[in-house]
């Protein structure tokens, strides 16, 4: 019957020290408590779009992309299509991230496009 009664006391306080981490956890990650200095400075993405970290989803995954482009003229072409599909993701200076979560496959097609056709050429 202690052991019992012990091993309910012991679930209750796990559980409850799970929840105070997950709760924890969720408000270091929302966008209020972000620092000013998140901002990425990068000289590929200009500063309206590189100051929202929701963009951040997206533009490391065309940085890999560009990486393995030489061609200076199709790397600034697809720069600049995702720079338009961040930008039509804004809304009162607020980025949706399920609009920046949607753009990945869209960006991710415009280059396979681009390079397809950079190779026809």
């Amino acid at each position: 019957m202690r052991f019992l009664l012990f091993l309910v006391l012991a679930t209750a306080l796990a559980l409850g020290q799970a929840r105070t981490l997950r709760e924890s956890s969720e408000s270091r990650e929302s966008p209020e408590a972000s620092p000013s200095w998140s901002h990425r400075h990068s000289s590929v993405w200009p500063c309206d779009v590189a100051d929202h970290p929701q963009s951040y989803v997206l533009m490391p995954k065309v940085e890999k992309r560009l990486d393995r482009i030489d061609n200076e003229q199709l790397r600034k072409r697809i720069v600049e299509y995702v720079t338009d599909q961040l930008r039509q993701c804004k809304s009162h200076d607020q980025m949706d991230e399920h609009c920046v979560k949607r753009s990945i496959g869209y960006a991710m097609s415009f280059i396979n496009h681009q390079k397809e056709q950079a190779k026809r050429l």
